[in-house]
Formats: structure tokens, C-alpha cells, sequence
């Protein structure tokens, strides 16, 4: 059987096997490409799917206690790292440090408005913690992701609990769901825009064609009006004629 693995802290998810059985929010350890690894079960996924890794067992109290133990010298190797990057004055924000539970690896997250030459702070880095050094550039997105929060509408951020990658999202998104083209009303806490325009964005683009656009004129029982608005889910359009503005069922009218 093969599953999706989430991981704390913003990691991606991974595609994993085994051979036992396991449950959704089940908090397993993982081996993969990245090291040993704890994570939560999100689904079981079709078998032919390419996978990353294994799972070794179910975690246990004892890896649990470890876990507590890598995210304390994970917090221990953040503050070093800090330090030597101003020691190399780079323009870059560190925004995660984090051991696998192995320590045969250590993750290193940041952000920079420009390219940095890491270079010789990446072989300080090997010096001091004497393991492997894997320097990533993340977005305001990936930011997102690993702090989370909570979104516009209320609820923990998508990206924290349950996405794997990031959907692709654009303003024709908004433009379908006629929503406010507010870019403050659409961004998300990254700043870029909600991934959640894109849930329903295939059932709005297809319930679109058969609505006339903005603008058009159509006729209906009570004459010939211009569209002014329409209602996707109610199956509705508004029109206004001799300035007064009616709601009318798609069926009631036809586009001149």
C-alpha cells in the first residue's frame, strides 16, 4: 500500500510504501531521501504512483521523546546559524533549521530577495555540525506553510494542514467566481494569491458558458436590458432595464 506522508514545519509532502496497513493522522516514521523522518498519514494513494521513501512503523513513545529532543537541537542550531550568516554579512533570512531524526542531515530553510553566494558560509555550516548540509531558498508561500496561521475565512491555512504542493492559481480564477478583484481581498497571509480560488475554479469555468457576459444585452419577458451581474450557484442574472435592476433564472432570458 502507498500513502501521502505530511511533516511538520512545512516540508513537502512525500509518496511513500509498506506493507502494513495504516490510518489517516496516524503518526508514523519515515525513510526517504531526506533521512529518517516523522510524519502524519493524510490518504492512501493509487499503487502506481512513484514513491520516495518507506515507512518503518508506526512511532512509539520513545520516538516521540527523540522527536522533542531533534526539534530542541534543531532550535540550538538555528541560533548558530544565524550567527554565522552575519558573520558572512548575506542578505538572506533564515526560516527553518531542522535535524532529521538520524542527524545524518540538517535543513536549512531561508528566504532573499536576491541570489546569495552561500558558498563559504555552507562550508562553516559542515565545520560546525560536522553532518550534511542541505541550504534551501523557499517563497513567501513555502513561509506560509511552516509558520501557518489562520486564513480569511476563519480556518487554519490550507498549506499547513492538508496541501501537498501548490496548486496554480491566477486572477482568471477570481474573474469566473466573479469575486472583488481586491488584490488585498484575494491575497493570502503570503501575500500571493488564495490557493483556495482554484477548488472550484473547474465548476465555475464550465457553469460560466452558458451565462451571457458582463455587458450583454439580453431579452426577457419584461423587455430588452443589459447584464449587470450574475449568480453561478443560484443560476441567476441581473439585469437592468429603463434603470431598474431584476434577477432573472438563466431560462427567463436570451442573449440579443
Amino acid at each position: 500500500m502507498n500513502y501521502e506522508i505530511k511533516f511538520a514545519h512545512g516540508e513537502e509532502n512525500i509518496f511513500v510504501t509498506s506493507n502494513s496497513s495504516y490510518t489517516v493522522s496516524e503518526t508514523v516514521i519515515v525513510k526517504g531521501e531526506k533521512g529518517k523522518m516523522m510524519g502524519q498519514v493524510v490518504r492512501e494513494i493509487a499503487s502506481e504512483l512513484d514513491v520516495d521513501g518507506y515507512i518503518v512503523a508506526s512511532a512509539n513513545l520513545l520516538d516521540f521523546e527523540l522527536s522533542d529532543k531533534v526539534t530542541a537541537a534543531s532550535d540550538e542550531a538555528k541560533t548558530t546559524v544565524k550567527k554565522l550568516v552575519k558573520h558572512h554579512a548575506l542578505d538572506m533570512k533564515i526560516i527553518e533549521v531542522k535535524y532529521t531524526l538520524d542527524y545524518k542531515r540538517l535543513y536549512v530553510s531561508f528566504t532573499a530577495e536576491h541570489r546569495v553566494d552561500f558558498r563559504a558560509l555552507l562550508k562553516d555550516l559542515a565545520s560546525t555540525f560536522k553532518t550534511r548540509i542541505e541550504l534551501r531558498q523557499i517563497g513567501p508561500r513555502d513561509v506560509a506553510k511552516a509558520f501557518g496561521g489562520l486564513g480569511p475565512c476563519g480556518r487554519p491555512l490550507c498549506c499547513a494542514e492538508f496541501m501537498g504542493e501548490f496548486p496554480n492559481v491566477s486572477i482568471k480564477m477570481a474573474k469566473n467566481q466573479a469575486l472583488s478583484l481586491n488584490q488585498n481581498k484575494l491575497n493570502g497571509l503570503c501575500g500571493r494569491l488564495m490557493c483556495c480560488l482554484s477548488y472550484e475554479d473547474d465548476f465555475y469555468r464550465k457553469a460560466r458558458k452558458n451565462f451571457p457576459d458582463f455587458g450583454d444585452t439580453v431579452v426577457s419577458s419584461d423587455g430588452q436590458g443589459r447584464v449587470i451581474g450574475m449568480n453561478v450557484l443560484s443560476n441567476t442574472v441581473k439585469v437592468r432595464q429603463n434603470n431598474v435592476v431584476k434577477d432573472y433564472e438563466l431560462a427567463e432570458i436570451e442573449v440579443v
